[in-house]
């Protein structure tokens, strides 16, 4: 009778991140080729993603919280804003501006427990940008629409500026105000020094600029680093505003990325992120170096909503699945390079808030909970509802065609999971109790891929790496 050799191997699977820019077939088992709802911590799976009900904060140096409050039945949320005021007596009064889908405003106080109050006197029925000024010593809130006239909210009473143009993208820079103007794709206007009121064209008061290039539409502009830098679709340019007019200087700074997305454009402490079709990518002020490789592909940017607070960069959008709305939230930690993607929510709008005592993404959510306002957390929840975590690893040969023969699977967890066991295209389950014990299953199974899934129903979530023994039998 013929020997059969056997070689005998220990095969590690995870916790490394995830890869989904090269084919499983070669990828390390120590990456995953999917983790939804899963967080991959310091080696081990976690559970540390989630959006909570919204919490303001108080004033310092105050560490509880309180809840905002609900929305007036009826009422959903289209965006939110944060409005910073200071009263004559130097305390806080900052505000959240709620724009609703029927047009209207509301507010309420950011550091106390409050109602929503009516905004009477200001509709709005499209998307809006805004952006906090300082107007004649006093606090303001600017608001720009497509289709609409700047608006100003100073303190509760809204007021038109009637003579402004209309902006899908307003900033504030050396006290002017600054916006890309609609149905005008390749310029600028800037306001009057300290005055968001005057919009009159003179060499002395408010002007305009105007790009003759084939780099398209003027996206967004960003204030960053004592210039203002203009994003259009397919570049970036720095302008040098400093006092009279005659003295800005315009300079291309950047041209060599896809089409840039909107939405996605943050100032991200030293650095702007922003999103093209060919990636994610930080600008610095003079150079652009593309970040995040393993991001999965994304679909409709135009839908896109980002934030970034705290070394985290948030991507509010549309990943694989069916439907045409956002079904994910991107985590993106710039610090650790970790990713993670909270699947299967709709979330529409991200609103990055900084405030005196602390900083928060509000989440404003598509259709299902869009009369309750939510916060990116480490809960391992959505609303109070405990995510469904998945993590796939690739399904690989181990770089061998033999037959393999997986004897067993070795792991700690500290809640009940399913593992899954695949060979050669067939799935099998081993329910896992949590424990604080290492735990080895048996599965005695044979095939020449392998590979493993882990779903996990639980709220706090801790799963470390998988050591498989394996059997292969020797060529």
């Amino acid at each position: 009778m013929k020997d059969v050799r056997v070689n005998k191997s220990k095969v590690v699977v995870g916790f490394k991140g995830i890869v989904t820019d090269t084919d499983q077939s070669v990828l390390d088992m120590a990456y995953a080729k999917q983790a939804y709802n899963f967080v991959i911590e310091d080696g081990v799976l976690t559970g540390g993603i989630g959006i909570d009900p919204a919490q303001g904060f108080y004033v310092a140096p105050y560490v509880e919280r309180h809840p905002y409050p609900e929305l007036p039945a009826g009422k959903r949320l289209r965006d939110v804003f944060l409005y910073r005021r200071k009263n004559a007596d130097g305390t806080y009064a900052d505000k959240l501006i709620a724009h609703l889908t029927n047009a209207k405003f509301m507010y309420t106080a950011a550091y106390e427990t409050d109602e929503w109050h009516d905004l009477s006197g200001l509709m709005i029925n499209q998307d809006v940008t805004a952006v906090n000024y300082n107007y004649n010593g006093e606090d303001v809130l600017l608001l720009g629409a497509k289709n609409a006239k700047l608006h100003m909210i100073k303190d509760t009473t809204p007021l038109i500026l009637g003579d402004s143009p209309q902006f899908t993208s307003i900033e504030v820079h050396n006290e002017r105000v600054f916006g890309c103007m609609n149905g005008v794709q390749n310029q600028i206007w800037f306001s009057d020094d300290f005055n968001p009121q005057n919009w009159s064209v003179s060499e002395t008061e408010a002007g305009f600029i105007n790009f003759a290039d084939e780099c398209g539409e003027v996206l967004e502009l960003v204030s960053f680093l004592n210039y203002l830098y203009v994003f259009r679709e397919f570049g970036i340019f720095r302008l040098t505003a400093y006092g009279e007019q005659n003295e800005f200087m315009l300079k291309k700074v950047f041209t060599d990325t896809g089409r840039i997305v909107k939405n996605s454009i943050e100032v991200c402490g030293d650095k702007i992120i922003f999103y093209a079709t060919n990636g994610l990518f930080t600008f610095d002020g003079y150079e652009v170096t593309r970040i995040a490789k393993q991001l999965p592909p994304i679909e409709r940017t135009h839908l896109m909503s980002c934030a970034y607070i705290d070394d985290y960069y948030y991507m509010a959008c549309k990943i694989e699945g069916s439907g045409t709305k956002n079904n994910a939230v991107i985590r993106y930690g710039l610090k650790d390079k970790t990713l993670c993607i909270l699947y299967g929510y709709s979330v529409k709008r991200l609103r990055p808030i900084k405030i005196h005592n602390g900083s928060q993404v509000l989440c404003v959510f598509e259709s299902k909970n869009q009369g309750a306002l939510g916060m990116m957390s480490r809960s391992g929840e959505v609303m109070g509802a405990v995510t469904a975590k998945s993590y796939i690893s690739p399904e690989s040969a181990l770089s061998s065609s033999s037959l393999k023969t997986v004897r067993s699977v070795t792991l700690q967890t500290d809640s009940d999971i399913m593992l899954t066991v695949k060979l050669d295209g067939k799935a099998y389950e081993y329910a896992v109790k949590g424990s604080d014990l290492l735990k080895t299953v048996p599965v005695e199974r044979s095939g020449r891929k392998i590979g493993f899934e882990i779903s996990c129903a639980a709220k706090h979530a801790y799963v470390t790496p998988l050591i498989v023994s394996v059997d292969t039998l020797a060529i």
